[in-house]
């Protein structure tokens, strides 16, 4: 895939621990620089710093973390968290279940766009200037939107691997290339 570069911008997991439930006031005051408001989110917010990442907790057990680069940052800030948790003797009976629901990414084509041009052509795509600069373009394999830019560059959302935004960076690659560059 010469010339297109792909690099994540935020990874969303859910995090699930089993047979658990938070008790959000005490979770709130055992975690250093945690946020819990009721009456403006049911949920405490959490931030990582090293690495980088973000949480929201339920008294459900659940809790959503936002904001990783990398699967590896991601499952590490979770690991940190748990071993906090425990930490403030915060029960945590098992490891948590950890699934990806969104990974977003940016991709560098390294070429120029005729948006106008691509939308013509295709079907799974919307283009409206006026309301929003780029092109989106839905594709079903693997199942996630790409925006495109006239600049060559475009933001891929909905993957649910870092394998899923490769392959829809070199199925668009390949279908533009059928296309006239714009000069």
């Amino acid at each position: 895939m010469t010339g297109v570069r792909t690099k994540i911008q935020n990874i969303v997991l859910s995090v699930t621990y089993e047979d658990t439930e938070f008790n959000l006031e005490k979770l709130a005051r055992s975690l250093d620089g945690a946020r819990y408001d009721p009456e403006s989110f049911p949920g405490v917010v959490y931030k990582s710093d090293h690495p980088r990442a973000s949480f929201l907790i339920f008294a459900s057990g659940k809790m959503n973390c936002v904001g990783a680069r990398s699967m590896s940052d991601a499952k590490q800030a979770i690991r940190k968290l748990t071993r906090k948790l425990r930490k403030a003797r915060i029960k945590v009976k098992t490891e948590p279940k950890v699934k990806v629901q969104n990974i977003v990414a940016s991709v560098d084509f390294g070429r120029k766009f005729d948006l106008e041009d691509i939308a013509r052509r295709f079907e799974n795509t919307e283009y409206e200037p006026e309301v929003f600069p780029g092109l989106v373009f839905r594709l079903d394999e693997p199942r996630v939107v790409v925006l495109l830019f006239v600049s060559g560059k475009g933001v891929c959302a909905g993957a649910k691997s870092m394998i899923d935004v490769k392959r829809a960076a070199q199925k668009i690659n390949r279908i533009i290339n059928r296309i006239p560059s714009r000069r």
